[in-house]
């Protein structure tokens, strides 16, 4: 049995699977009379940090992007004190799937290699790795999941974590996560690329049709205060994450993943790269084939793609104004389809209620009601 007498779990959720997978963990922590600081850290505004010489451990929750940890996260590592305790536990939340009555594991990538490097630079141990493969959020690749089957992968995982909480909090080394390692450097070129350009792209593929009441609960519900007021209308900036918590909440049901918009761009970024690497290639009389010209102009092109891609959104974004271009850009949206689900997860409120007398959150308790 460990003697740590207190627990720190700071974690980011676009919507939810990453703040009840640090719940479990946090319930479990109570029950062995452990002091429990849950932390969110949205737009890493006052995050609550160990107090000096205080015996705890310290664990960061997370959803996988792009098989990476969310970039916010890895800002909030970067800047991370060294120092306040020994051991580390990392969980990261991946796309959990069903298919009949055989679980579908996600994938991590880097999303658990990169953090723990990141801490063990800081002089940290880390002691555990978890991936919880929780359902599936992202609604601009495929309708949310049935609530039947969203209900049985939480049946399915909800004892998992708690044990990983309880062993870890009992002391012991959990590498469960390092048991894809294999794959997930297999796949971590995509999360190269996707961390330094795809996310970008992605972005700009979110937009407000007219059913938009400007409630504002998008812009005040941000997690990286990427989504902005501009004519009256949501206005994403490069910096959005993709974390889905604005398309899954939307109670209007107005914010879409403009798959025919989307398209576009990547006929238009494709021919103009082409017309760029052509030209590039004779002007410096550069064989194609050659390996460093080939990493040199994937770099250029993914700089184009951001470049274009912020562009031609802008044009869009003052174009949909205009209701004709507005009804084309939203039908070309499969989320617009009936039975296109959103996901989010509600937590029981009389259970909430219960836990919250216990466990220290955020200034937000709830932003996924």
């Amino acid at each position: 049995m460990t003697d740590r007498d207190s627990l720190y779990i700071y974690y980011i959720s676009g919507t939810g699977n990453a703040r009840i997978s640090s719940q479990w963990i946090a319930e479990q922590a109570i029950k062995k009379g452990m002091r429990t600081v849950v932390q969110q850290i949205d737009r890493l505004e006052n995050i609550t940090m160990p107090r000096a010489g205080e015996n705890t451990l310290i664990g960061f929750a997370f959803p996988t992007h792009g098989f990476n940890a969310a970039p916010i996260m890895l800002r909030f590592l970067a800047g991370f004190p060294a120092g306040l305790c020994r051991d580390v536990f990392l969980v990261n939340t991946r796309a959990g799937m069903k298919m009949s009555k055989i679980f579908l594991q996600g994938l991590s990538g880097l999303a658990l290699i990169l953090p723990a490097f990141i801490l063990m630079l800081k002089g940290y141990r880390c002691i555990g790795f978890r991936p919880v493969d929780l359902p599936s959020n992202w609604i601009p690749l495929h309708p949310g999941l049935r609530e039947k089957i969203i209900k049985s992968i939480f049946e399915r995982c909800e004892p998992i974590v708690r044990n990983f909480a309880d062993r870890i909090l009992a002391g012991e080394k959990i590498y469960r996560g390092l048991y894809s390692l294999p794959v997930d450097i297999l796949i971590s070129p995509i999360a190269v690329a996707y961390y330094i350009g795809g996310r970008f792209f992605l972005s700009k593929t979110f937009i407000a049709s007219n059913k938009c009441n400007n409630c504002g609960i998008c812009v005040k519900e941000c997690p990286t205060s990427s989504i902005i007021m501009v004519r009256d209308r949501p206005y994403w900036k490069l910096t959005c994450e993709s974390c889905m918590r604005c398309l899954n909440n939307c109670p209007q049901r107005a914010i879409e993943a403009t798959h025919g918009m989307a398209t576009l761009f990547i006929i238009i970024i494709t021919a103009i790269n082409a017309r760029i690497f052509l030209f590039m290639t004779a002007l410096l009389n550069i064989h194609p084939d050659v390996w460093w010209w080939k990493i040199l102009s994937d770099l250029i092109g993914i700089a184009v793609m951001v470049a274009i891609s912020a562009g031609l959104y802008v044009f869009v974004h003052y174009a949909v104004g205009f209701k004709p271009l507005n009804y084309l850009v939203r039908f070309t949206s499969l989320t617009t389809l009936p039975f296109w689900r959103r996901y989010r997860y509600n937590k029981d409120k009389e259970k909430e209620k219960k836990n919250n007398n216990h466990v220290r959150t955020s200034a937000v308790v709830n932003p996924f009601r």
